[in-house]
């Protein structure tokens, strides 16, 4: 039994070895999926810090994003030729720019519930009430003025798989109320980052810029936007997102779509 007993002592070792690191993946997973904040990413490495765009007819402009020391948006300087800085009060946000200002409600997710945008149109300031599900996908949207809370567009979002498959958006007119229908395709799945990259088609339930480009308004889709048909009324429009480039690590590197281009620099 003695002769026995090292024996028994080392395995007993290597089983302790294996169930401490299944614990030590699963509990990572876990911190993973719960730390999947607004404005942020999950590790340095992919944290967008500058979007480079061209474009065939003499269109450029370079975006550099700065954050802080908790790894939330900071400023972005150069986008479109516009610059944002970005303050953080508990669960409050404030975003300035040159034309337009946000006072922002953040839930614990860091994604903002409640806009007020502040610009310089007639009507005056616009709310926007933003609801999701339990995991932090975008469900619902409201867009109001703030003066009269008469409603302007109202948007609902389907998903499926953990992509955003189709959004509906009424908009309401002092006349009439017009339907847009967007359906979006994907195709590979990509290592996450921090931008929206459905931005860049010009189709998104909820028009809140820059927020909605950073990721402040919920999770973003598992899988790359391919392809997003739309449909208002008797018209309709297709986009087509590009051919994606990738990093080593999985990251979008850039973006063609043959006139235009965007590159991601982390």
């Amino acid at each position: 039994m003695q002769e026995r007993q090292p024996k028994l002592i080392a395995t007993m070792k290597k089983l302790f070895l294996i169930v401490a690191a299944m614990f030590a993946a699963v509990s990572f997973s876990a911190c993973s999926d719960d730390d999947d904040n607004g404005g942020k990413a999950p590790t340095p490495e992919k944290w967008v810090k500058q979007i480079v765009f061209r474009a065939e007819w003499d269109e450029s402009w370079t975006t550099t994003i700065t954050y802080d020391s908790e790894n939330r948006v900071k400023k972005v300087d150069g986008l479109r030729n516009d610059s944002y800085e970005f303050t953080y009060n508990g669960n409050s946000l404030t975003v300035k720019g040159s034309d337009i200002n946000y006072t922002c409600k953040l839930n614990s997710y860091g994604y903002v519930t409640e806009v007020i945008e502040d610009n310089d149109e007639k009507d005056g300031a616009i709310y926007y009430k933003l609801e999701y599900d339990k995991n932090g996908y975008l469900q619902h949207v409201e867009k109001r003025y703030s003066y009269n809370e008469s409603r302007i567009r109202v948007s609902e979002c389907t998903w499926r798989d953990g992509n955003l498959v189709e959004y509906t958006a009424k908009d309401y007119n002092e006349d009439d109320t017009e339907i847009e229908t967007a359906k979006i395709s994907y195709s590979k799945t990509a290592t996450p980052i921090n931008i929206d990259l459905l931005y860049f088609s010009g189709y998104v339930p909820v028009d809140v810029y820059p927020l909605d480009l950073l990721g402040f308004c919920g999770r973003q889709s598992a899988k790359l936007p391919d392809k997003v048909d739309v449909v208002w009324g008797s018209e309709s429009d297709s986009v087509d997102l590009g051919v994606y480039t990738l990093n080593n690590d999985g990251t979008v590197a850039r973006i063609d779509g043959g006139a235009w281009s965007y590159e991601l620099i982390y």
